[in-house]
């Protein structure tokens, strides 16, 4: 939809625009009796031009994986939140990925059927994050993710590290993924990175302090390396932590985030350890689950009665 370019490009929202209606008009015509579309946004913009008096309307479902209901409904931004309303009167249908996701969902746009996903870690990846071993000695943290800062919480992280370098002189923090931070003596960028479990391996802690953020695999993959996850209650991998300490789940707050960090690196040595085993364990479970989970094929199949 988006032709060539990349996702490391930040493409202007007219041309977003543009290339989502091109899209819809094209998908309009066509045929087909169901259409998934994935993204948030996308779907709420190419839903009405797809299904506005069209003789033959499509069910519409989208693949929501993304900080849109959060930002409409959370963050209650105006714009969005009427987007979404209008938006979602043509989509009957939603793949959430992951709990928070379907939640907003069915809080805020009833009448459309959700069926929840969650991501899946191959069994390669599986085997080789969890043969690592972190640094839960150190004071070292490591937030994973490009894409929106905002989405990605990078603020509360970097002010989390300023605060909690009061007691850890030491502590630092290294983002990959990110090619939009200003390098410092305690704060590492080495930007997109193809091998991330080196930077696991230095680690303690990973900091995610996401805002709607569906569900990120990075968290998964740190658990399964036994480095301990700090994560917003609005990332939607927060439900998954809560199994291992609630107390690894923190308000949208830089204090907050350094408090429970220091507490953290204040504990035993061998308290530590077992929030790491906990992780492993906690994590291991879920990705067993998630191979295990049904194919979306039979939610699909269920509209096409109706179209």
């Amino acid at each position: 939809m988006l032709g060539e370019w990349s996702i490391a490009k930040d493409i202007p929202a007219k041309d977003k625009l543009q290339a989502y209606l091109k899209s819809a008009f094209k998908l309009r015509r066509s045929a087909s009796k169901i259409i998934v579309i994935e993204g948030t946004t996308p779907a709420m913009v190419m839903a009405p031009v797809i299904n506005w008096i069209n003789r033959r309307p499509k069910a519409i479902i989208v693949l929501s994986a993304d900080d849109a209901l959060y930002r409409a409904f959370v963050d209650n931004r105006r714009i969005n939140r009427a987007l979404a309303r209008i938006g979602f009167r043509f989509i009957c249908g939603a793949i959430a990925i992951g709990d928070m996701v379907a939640t907003l969902i069915k809080k805020n746009l009833p009448g459309t059927q959700v069926v929840i996903r969650y991501p899946q870690v191959t069994e390669a990846r599986l085997h080789s994050l969890s043969a690592l071993e972190p640094s839960l000695g150190s004071h070292n943290m490591v937030l994973i993710g490009g894409g929106s800062a905002y989405y990605k919480g990078i603020d509360i992280a970097t002010k989390s590290l300023g605060v909690i370098k009061k007691e850890f002189p030491d502590a630092q923090l290294t983002m990959l993924g990110r090619t939009d931070i200003q390098e410092q003596p305690d704060l590492k960028s080495p930007g997109l990175v193809k091998d991330i479990t080196p930077f696991l391996s230095s680690s303690s802690i990973l900091i995610h302090p996401g805002r709607g953020d569906s569900y990120p695999v990075a968290v998964i993959e740190a658990m399964l390396a036994g480095v301990v996850p700090f994560v917003s209650q609005w990332t939607g991998t927060a439900s998954l932590v809560r199994e291992v300490d609630p107390n690894l789940v923190i308000p949208l707050d830089a204090e907050e985030f350094a408090k429970r960090m220091a507490a953290f690196w204040n504990m035993a040595a061998e308290q530590r350890q077992a929030l790491s085993v906990g992780c492993r364990q906690v994590a291991l479970g879920f990705a067993q689950q998630a191979a295990e989970q049904l194919s979306v094929k039979p939610f699909l199949e269920g509209f096409s009665k109706e179209y």
